[in-house]
């Protein structure tokens, strides 16, 4: 079985293979690196997961889990109640379509976001580069269809 910084090691030479610098994409804390496609911001996260949470299926049977997560942020969330209502159906809708990724909403950042997330365990190069491209797609092209659509705000890139 693999461990951290194992993963860590394979997140970062399949960031290269997107002709990345995975040094230049790292973040402050291990296992965080930030990736653009254009103005899109696509965050990958590597983490130990050694508790238990309610939302777990399974019980980790004496071993840390190492947890793999990319997610980018696609818009804020409209104010209007009647809005949001009509987004959350379509989002709920178009889950159904997405391979390798999803919606997700973060109430607390008021904000929709596309994400991928499994256990590391058989964890391969290819899962990696797919999770990233898919990722960096659904968000890319989710924000020019809501934006025309519901009038919503993109997230980019913060100004240099």
């Amino acid at each position: 079985m693999k461990n951290f910084d194992d993963y860590k090691t394979l997140i970062e030479q399949s960031i290269n293979i997107l002709g990345i610098d995975p040094m230049q994409s790292r973040c402050s804390e291990p296992g965080q690196w930030l990736l653009y496609n254009g103005d899109t911001e696509i965050y990958v996260d590597l983490w130990e997961q050694k508790e238990m949470t309610g939302w777990q299926y399974f019980q980790p049977d004496g071993y840390t889990l190492n947890i793999f997560q990319v997610l980018s942020p696609v818009c804020y969330l409209p104010e209007d109640e009647h809005l949001q209502k009509q987004l959350y159906e379509e989002i709920l809708e178009n889950n159904l379509n997405l391979l390798f990724a999803s919606f997700t909403i973060n109430k607390s950042e008021n904000m929709l976001a596309i994400k991928f997330r499994r256990i590391c365990n058989s964890l391969k190069q290819e899962d990696i580069i797919e999770a990233i491209e898919s990722v960096g797609y659904y968000s890319e092209t989710t924000k020019d269809i809501l934006e025309e659509r519901f009038g919503l705000h993109r997230i980019t890139k913060p100004s240099e």
